[in-house]
Parts: structure tokens; sequence; C-alpha cells
């Protein structure tokens, strides 16, 4: 059975109008992508590690920077991180809450 992760953005309408010059709070149509996985997968430290590099992926997708593919600004990087820290959290799994701190802590 597919679970979903969903990745809660409170900064990404921030980020998204600092990003692209446009003055602005966040709106109440926050984007989201569903991240599927498999429970099963979290048993072992690689299935814990693909699905954190999955969330990531999701992450950088819905927090873009437009600016430059190269730099991406503070707000999109905060974006980023709570989409992470709060997608992790939703699992509600100690080896993935392990992987995402050990990802925190070397940037």
């Amino acid at each position: 059975m597919n679970l979903k992760i969903t990745l809660a953005m409170l900064m990404c309408g921030i980020g998204a109008a600092a990003a692209t010059g446009v003055a602005g709070a966040a709106t109440p149509d926050v984007p989201t992508i569903a991240v599927k996985y498999d429970p099963a997968a979290l048993e072992t430290d690689g299935g814990a590690r693909l699905l954190y590099a999955r969330i990531a992926t999701a992450a950088s997708e819905v927090c873009p920077s437009y600016a430059s593919p190269i730099f991406v600004n503070v707000a999109v990087q905060e974006c980023r991180q709570r989409a992470i820290e709060n997608a992790v959290a939703k699992t509600h799994n100690s080896r993935l809450a392990a992987v995402y701190l050990s990802a925190s802590k070397h940037g």
C-alpha cells in the first residue's frame, strides 16, 4: 500500500515571490507535491536514503529558484528545508529522521 507525504510549504509563497521580485505574502494555495512510497521501504537504511532523496527532489521542484539555476536565494533554501522537514516529520519514521538529521549536518 502506498502512502502519500504531502510537502507542506509554509514559506513557498514568500520564496517564490522573493525569487521573482514580486512583493506579497504566502497565499492559501500553497503548492505541494505528493511523494508516494511503500512503508516497507523504510525498513532499511538504503530505502530511507532513497525516500529522503525523492523528498529533497520534490522540495526543489516546489520551491524553485527562478533567478538563476546556480544561485539559490535564502527564501528558496528555507522553503526547501521546511518542506523536507515537514515531509520527514509526517512519516513518523525514526530511520528517515536519522537520514534527515545526518543530511542536515552535512548541508
